[in-house]
């Protein structure tokens, strides 16, 4: 672990290396000194309080190993996680989301995506990590996405969103939430046939003066089901989840796994909250989570932070602004690799992909190591070489030889990486050459992203060439429950007919 005294000198080494009035044109944010701080699990990109960062990773590695306790390795398997951790509110509003024209009101917020996850947040005292948690619950329950309903998803996130440690031993989660507990004083409860009708696309959902009884009555039937006074429901309670994996609907499941009317469930709700008495759940565990976090402590240069500023804006939505960071990354660093990496990621993105190509393949010859790069680069040039934004082809000579190196060096630089074991998996499928290892990759991107069911449909196709269609056909059966996306529900219905058909002609001869 790097100390404080040690990364002050390597500022030192790093300001004397740039002329005094390269410094004196860069904005007053790159003036400041920026440093990275890498876990196992987390790579933190700030310029602000040394001490206040270290506190900050040993949450996130604490949060992170607790849950792992709970759920096992394979939950919080994933890339890293990009934390940038401004010094103040002011510095990190103009890397906000923009809602209605306007950055959101937000005091910190974490962003999924499948190549990469990021935490935004000031270091401030008074700024909760609660809602970072919620959102990083979600990562964390990402295998009961597809089927598990809006409710049980937020009020899942809520609880687990208070895990805390205790004494090193214990975790307890499922504490009370008092904003949570002031709006149920305030606002009735919605009928639980109305709560459960509510989507991403729902008023109720997006419109900020409803928002708060959704929120707040989901975690109130969730903790309810899972620590309130009703043993009988706490028991049955664990059945719901593998119904609606079955394919019940949402209201079925719930009936049919507390065998109990909805009247009935609200009745005990109301009668629960009137209580006011709301139970947590501890769990022992034989790790010390408040065992030092090891980290290492490095200097980033002005070209690094544009980098990673123009990253953020790029991935909440704002690619005009991230152009301009990595545009002064180029005119700051003409030889690194980053700018093109920024600009490609931008191109890629604009669905441009000569253009994506070009900026990335420049990137990889100036050095990048970066997993995404070469990714990212196989991906749009086998787009490229397929001629379609809608399908890849079989490839031959050195452009297939160029695109298999590639998705092999991003995997050997971040084996947790979902897409690309996905899109290796595609290629050797379509290859034709090694339909035994096509499956392998699927089958681990399934296991790293198990939400994106297109996954699943991919892997049918490998059992298929592997002549399993006993396997192809369970695995088609997944994609036609009423929770899967209607297109994909649709290619699987198919598929599968076409089995049938092959089955009925190899039994005619």
């Amino acid at each position: 672990m790097v100390g404080a005294g040690s990364l002050l000198s390597l500022f030192l080494l790093a300001a004397l290396a740039m002329p005094a009035r390269a410094q004196e044109d860069l904005p007053p944010l790159l003036r400041e000194h920026w440093f990275g701080a890498q876990t196992v699990h987390f790579n933190v990109y700030s310029c602000g309080n040394t001490q206040q960062v270290a506190k900050l990773v040993a949450r996130l590695e604490q949060f992170r190993h607790a849950y792992s306790f709970l759920a096992g390795a394979q939950a919080v398997a994933s890339p890293p996680i990009a934390v940038l951790a401004f010094p103040d509110y002011a510095s990190m509003r103009p890397f906000l989301p923009v809602r209605d024209g306007r950055p959101a009101n937000l005091m910190a917020f974490f962003h999924h995506g499948s190549d990469e996850n990021l935490i935004v947040l000031p270091l401030l005292e008074d700024v909760s990590l609660q809602a970072i948690f919620h959102e990083y619950a979600h990562l964390l329950l990402r295998h009961n996405d597809p089927f598990w309903p809006l409710w049980l998803k937020e009020g899942m996130a809520e609880i687990y969103g208070t895990l805390q440690v205790l004494g090193g031993h214990t975790i307890r989660i499922g504490n009370s939430l008092p904003e949570h507990l002031h709006i149920l004083e305030k606002q009735p409860l919605v009928p639980l046939q109305d709560l459960f009708a509510v989507t991403h696309d729902s008023a109720e959902y997006n419109e900020a003066d409803r928002q708060g009884i959704f929120y707040a009555e989901s975690w109130l039937l969730t903790q309810f089901l899972m620590m309130g006074d009703n043993p009988l429901l706490k028991n049955r309670f664990g059945q719901l989840t593998a119904l609606l994996r079955d394919g019940q609907t949402p209201d079925q499941a719930f009936t049919n796994s507390l065998k109990m009317s909805l009247p009935m469930v609200e009745k005990e709700l109301r009668r629960y909250l009137a209580r006011a008495k709301f139970e947590s759940l501890d769990f022992n565990v034989t790790t010390d989570l408040n065992a030092p976090t090891p980290f290492t402590l490095r200097p980033l240069g002005p070209v690094e932070v544009c980098f990673r500023l123009g990253d953020i804006l790029l991935r909440i939505g704002r690619p005009e602004a991230a152009e301009i960071w990595f545009r002064r990354a180029e005119k700051i660093g003409p030889r690194s690799p980053l700018p093109p990496e920024g600009l490609g990621l931008l191109a890629a993105g604009r669905e441009q992909p000569e253009e994506a190509v070009r900026f990335l393949g420049h990137a990889l010859q100036l050095g990048s190591i970066s997993f995404l790069a070469h990714y990212l680069y196989a991906a749009q040039k086998f787009r490229l070489l397929s001629r379609s934004t809608s399908h890849y082809v079989p490839l031959k000579g050195e452009a297939a030889a160029e695109i298999r190196a590639e998705l092999e060096k991003s995997l050997s630089l971040m084996p947790n990486f979902a897409g690309a074991h996905h899109l290796l998996g595609v290629f050797e499928l379509l290859q034709a050459e090694d339909p035994a290892s096509a499956e392998k990759h699927l089958r681990r991107a399934i296991q790293l992203e198990p939400e994106n069911l297109s996954y699943l449909f991919s892997l049918a196709q490998a059992q298929l060439l592997k002549e399993d269609p006993a396997g192809a056909r369970k695995t088609l059966e997944l994609l036609c429950r009423p929770y899967v996306e209607p297109e994909l529900r649709a290619h699987a219905n198919d598929m599968l007919k076409e089995i049938e058909r092959e089955f009925d002609r190899n039994r005619a001869k």
